[in-house]
């Protein structure tokens, strides 16, 4: 933190906000519409943080486009929903009500101004449907497809893009098994440079902040925040080729920078679970949460990220580093997830955000943690023949990072498994599932897992592994970024240790504390909550009254 004492402004504008992802673009557009000069900073050389890395899906009750095809939401069955699943363990329960009422409202807003669009994925729902107050599909939103040569030619190729996802919708297939792609619609967007899903959402969103005007600086980090002597943030401290670049901020300055996911420290400190493979951009470093914690920022929901079993191709890389790769098919027949003993301890179908709580399991009898990754996915050449493992698609030899075996009990001395528990553990799920039953983690009775197989039922989530050869594909814990970070209103402002508002401050996103706690309610439980709040931040510091600086 820098106390202002005679500051000399490189740059003076009236809001700074910091990334551009979902909730910083948002601000950015908002704050603008409210008539002030913003000045958004990225730390890296591309374009929609996280955002524009994900499947770009926001989580909406009571959207417009679920009222369209017919779905009935209401304010009553969201807090049924939502609250059924934070538990009670979430840090403001007004919040969620300010989620539910105003994420509809940004939803419109944004289709009414911006060039954003979204349709409803058929038959993607809430990841817990059939729970009180759950829907089927319709809070899900799919961005629909946006050609990014309208940003021109000096933006069209800083979209930050996923070297796995094919510029396909969610519902095309574009997070799915890629067998059933229409490889002519990917050749044909590929050629006109139009994009789907997470890049869809942030070129359609900074295709806004350019018909602004807004000033946009990339390979600038935010470093320090500036504090005028009432406490009043007035500025940024960032770094511009190398030097210290001051910008005064006569409103406010947003933090929407992301999580801490690859800051091993700050990992360490706060988590519960310690993240070894994040799945998000390695920028998430946790810039914005120090820059909060050095103007004594009060924190909430510090343990919790947004969970997700990590896989890994050792061949693949992403920016210079190993490319952790999201979730795979392990909610299908003729497979198990194994722990170091060999034993399965998890529902295979349950949900990516699930999934790895069990990791951190302690067992008092032992004082270990027998389920701490790597674990294993164990299948047969069955799943091997019909779906994507990793990157190796059905029909390729298995690679040399792959573990296979003729038998259970040598594919268990590769992994350094007793053979004897492994080969116990598969004879006694093989015996149930010939059957059609899973007596023990009950692996077809999920909703999240069963329309992960296109709610075939048990036939198509439990199965024998029986056809050699066996293989174990190693998971890992990872995260698709954290969700802990400064207490904020409902305006998005940060507030202090002492409970008090610092004036000028903002944060949203993965940059501050989630509103949700501890839940993720379905797909895009993380950026509907982050454009909301990046949004009602935008009009907050837009408004608000100009400080001298």
């Amino acid at each position: 933190m820098v106390v202002r004492k005679d500051v000399k402004w490189d740059l003076e504008t009236d809001v700074v906000v910091l990334g551009s992802g979902g909730a910083a673009l948002s601000a950015a557009i908002l704050a603008a519409d409210q008539d002030a000069d913003v000045v958004m900073l990225e730390k890296s050389d591309q374009i929609g943080g996280t955002t524009a890395f994900s499947g770009g899906i926001p989580w909406i009750p009571m959207n417009r486009y679920m009222k369209e095809i017919g779905v009935e939401d209401s304010f009553e069955e969201a807090k049924k929903y939502i609250t059924h699943l934070t538990g009670n363990k979430e840090p403001d329960p007004e919040l969620v009500d300010v989620f539910i009422n105003k994420g509809a409202e940004m939803i419109d807003y944004f289709h009414e101004n911006t060039p954003l669009r979204f349709s409803v994925p058929r038959g993607y729902g809430d990841y817990y449907a059939d729970n009180p107050g759950g829907k089927r599909e319709g809070r899900s939103l799919d961005p629909q497809p946006f050609s990014l040569n309208e940003l021109g030619e000096e933006w069209s190729e800083k979209i930050r893009r996923n070297p796995i996802f094919p510029p396909l919708t969610l519902e095309e297939g574009g997070a799915a098994d890629p067998m059933d792609i229409d490889f002519n619609i990917v050749g044909e967007r590929m050629e006109k440079n139009i994009t789907t899903m997470g890049r869809a959402l942030a070129g359609a969103l900074f295709k806004a902040v350019l018909d602004r005007g807004v000033d946009v600086h990339i390979e600038t980090p935010g470093r320090e925040l500036v504090m005028n002597d009432d406490g009043e943030i007035i500025g940024v401290v960032a770094e511009k080729d190398g030097e210290d670049f001051f910008i005064g901020a006569r409103k406010g300055v947003v933090i929407a920078t992301g999580g801490f996911e690859w800051n091993k420290d700050l990992v360490a400190s706060f988590l519960k679970g310690r993240v070894t493979h994040p799945q998000s951009p390695a920028h998430n470093e946790g810039d914005g949460l120090i820059m909060a914690m050095e103007v004594g920022a009060a924190l909430a929901n510090m343990s919790e990220a947004w969970w997700s079993p990590a896989f890994v191709d050792p061949t693949v890389e992403y920016e210079g580093r190993v490319y952790n790769l999201i979730d795979q098919p392990r909610a299908g027949a003729n497979s198990i997830i194994v722990n170091k003993l060999g034993k399965r301890f998890v529902n295979e179908g349950s949900t990516y955000m699930d999934m790895p709580k069990a990791f951190y399991e302690y067992d008092q009898t032992t004082q270990t943690y027998p389920n701490e990754p790597p674990v294993y996915l164990i299948f047969d050449q069955q799943v091997k023949d019909r779906q994507l493992i990793a990157t190796v698609v059905p029909g390729e030899d298995a690679p040399d990072w792959l573990p296979q075996a003729d038998t259970i009990e040598e594919l268990a001395e590769k992994i350094e498994i007793d053979p004897e528990q492994l080969k116990e553990t598969v004879e006694r799920f093989n015996e149930n599932a010939r059957n059609l039953e899973d007596p023990d983690f009950h692996k077809d009775k999920l909703f999240f897992g069963q329309m992960g197989t296109g709610f075939q039922g048990a036939e198509g989530t439990i199965g024998p592994i029986e056809k050699a050869p066996f293989y174990a594909m190693p998971i890992y814990f990872g995260a698709l970024g954290t969700n802990g970070g400064p207490k904020i209103n409902e305006h998005g402002q940060v507030i202090n240790v002492r409970g008090k508002v610092i004036p000028g401050l903002y944060a949203a996103g993965n940059a501050a504390m989630g509103v949700l706690g501890p839940a993720y309610p379905g797909a895009g439980g993380t950026i509907g909550p982050a454009m909301t709040f990046g949004y009602l931040a935008g009009i907050h510091v837009g408004k608000s009254e100009s400080k001298d600086i």
